[in-house]
């Protein structure tokens, strides 16, 4: 996890502190909510047929050296109640988030919806990535690797961490979104985005239901995930104009200028 700070950091500071002349956020509501929908969709489809999406025995099923030591080092007695904590947090987040973007967009619903419809359309193609993983790889959870057994489809399906993957991702994009629309609050977006995520990747490692390296991987792509929607999709048009212009009198052609 530190190494993953650790670049989350590296991420953040290399964003100018607050563009004079933010790009703004440029958001079609039908295509990008049709997308945010498919992909919630097959997200969803993909958990009502996990028992026969999920592979009938774990690919990945022994943990290295260094996973098991962390697990014994950060495992809590009460499992169950680190698992409650986690699924609590895994909501609150992006509720927080969406309620905090709205007063940072002036109390506007129409510019809040749009921020939240990209942060839910990053989140939607970051979970469905992660349900991908999960099926592929089919790594056996540290419970069920430790009771020796497999009871339940879930029990391989432990890399990505589902839950760092959503929180990461919320708030990457909620972090994004704000720093394109020039919200001075966008760097506390980030740092309570990502602080309150490491705390649910924590509890997921504490609930002993992830390796280290399941929420490791998690943050990493839906980090990338959360930044690269609104940053590449969503990024306002007014520095990538063209424009063309027919040439001077005498001169076949047409001449194009703007800046990309």
């Amino acid at each position: 996890m530190p190494r993953v700070l650790l670049a989350l950091a590296l991420v953040v500071a290399a964003l100018p502190a607050r563009p004079d002349d933010p790009p703004g956020l440029t958001v079609d509501v039908p295509v990008t909510a049709g997308v945010a929908g498919s992909a919630l969709a097959v997200w969803g489809a993909s958990e009502l047929a996990r028992d026969r999406l999920a592979p009938l025995s774990c690919r990945w099923c022994q943990p290295s050296a260094l996973e098991r030591h962390a697990r014994a080092q950060l495992v809590w007695s009460d499992t169950s109640a680190a698992a409650t904590l986690s699924d609590l947090l895994v909501l609150v987040l992006p509720a927080s988030l969406a309620t905090a973007d709205y007063f940072f967009a002036a109390r506007d619903v129409r510019r809040a919806g749009e921020d939240v419809l990209v942060a839910v359309e990053a989140v939607a193609l970051a979970g469905l990535g992660t349900q991908a993983m999960k099926f592929a790889a089919a790594r056996r959870r540290p419970d069920a690797w430790a009771r020796g057994t497999r009871t339940s489809s879930d029990d391989d399906l432990s890399f990505f961490s589902g839950h760092a993957s959503v929180a990461f991702a919320a708030a990457g994009a909620f972090g994004t979104v704000a720093w394109l629309r020039g919200y001075e609050a966008w760097p506390a977006v980030y740092a309570a985005g990502f602080g309150a995520a490491t705390a649910i990747a924590y509890l997921r490692l504490a609930a002993d239901r992830h390796w280290l390296s399941d929420v490791g991987a998690g943050a990493a792509f839906s980090t990338a995930v959360g930044i690269a929607v609104p940053l590449l999709l969503h990024r306002g048009q007014g520095d990538r104009k063209v424009t063309v212009t027919p040439l001077p009198i005498g001169t076949a052609g047409l001449g194009v200028s703007g800046a990309f």
